[in-house]
């Protein structure tokens, strides 16, 4: 499910395509929006009038944190990208299962393997080859939101698996929401009608479907290898850019690619299975 969650966010790229005169904050914006849609009548089809209840049991705190830490990843990575590079901001995104290790061992105790740890030094390595030429330490002020970026998601997930015993798809919701507000109020509200259809399409197969997944997944995943999967998105990216634009990856991202790859399944093989907890 993280895998299959990690193949539709690599779908970004390929989404954007379709809308070239849209700025970040107006895609963040109405893909959040869209996400929040899909993912309140996936609730209402699954719980029907319960589903009020489903958000009243989750602790407020979860319910904060998750939400929170959508919405800001959302936005401060859209932030990054117009003070710094993409390189810089794929680089220090790398950092994601490390700032997840450390949070997982000391809020949840849930200590990573030597395994996993190997696997995460491996990727960063990886994601770093493969941007190395596109990094630049000046831009020090996009680098800095980047790495902010890398540890809301950190947050995310590690927020996930602590209170895998509830279902956070209506946290997750809310931070579709409180994306689309803050997206909205930094001027993507406004878009051609025309886009509204892939934007929408974009919400439901690029956010809501994964985000589902992910969250099952951080029933039995452990932390630090649910952000390690998640890597994988560097790796297919490109992958869809060569299959459907036939846009030859360079060699630098071949090789890293597969260090990548190596490092997810070093960590997937060499980690115990998490106890699963079903809500």
């Amino acid at each position: 499910m993280v895998l299959l969650a990690t193949v539709c966010w690599s779908l970004a790229g390929m989404f954007v395509r379709l809308v070239p005169g849209l700025n970040g904050w107006q895609i963040n914006c109405w893909r959040g929006f869209s996400m929040g849609v899909v993912l309140m009548l996936w609730l209402l089809l699954i719980y029907g009038r319960n589903t009020p209840a489903r958000f009243r049991e989750i602790p407020l705190g979860a319910m904060i944190s998750s939400a929170g830490f959508f919405a800001l990843g959302s936005t401060m990575y859209v932030t990054a990208l117009t003070f710094t590079s993409t390189a810089n901001v794929s680089a220090l995104g790398a950092t994601a299962p490390v700032f997840t290790g450390i949070m997982a061992g000391l809020i949840m105790k849930e200590r990573a393997s030597l395994a996993a740890w190997i696997a995460a030094m491996i990727a960063l390595a990886g994601v770093t080859f493969i941007v190395r030429e596109g990094l630049s330490p000046d831009d020090w002020l996009g680098n800095l939101i980047a790495l902010a970026t890398a540890f809301a998601f950190a947050g995310q997930t590690v927020t996930l698996r602590r209170y895998r015993s509830f279902d956070m798809i209506p946290a997750i919701a809310v931070g579709g929401f409180a994306t689309f507000a803050l997206a909205g109020l930094a001027g993507g509200f406004f878009v051609p009608a025309e886009t509204l259809a892939v934007l929408c399409l974009m919400g439901l197969i690029q956010l809501a479907i994964p985000l589902v997944l992910y969250a099952r997944g951080a029933k039995s995943v452990p932390a630090i290898t649910l952000s390690l999967i998640a890597l994988m998105d560097v790796v297919l990216n490109p992958f869809w850019s060569w299959a459907v634009m036939r846009e030859m990856p360079t060699s630098a991202a071949i090789i890293g690619g597969l260090v990548i790859c190596a490092a997810v399944m070093i960590s997937v093989l060499g980690t115990p299975r998490a106890p699963t907890v079903e809500n």
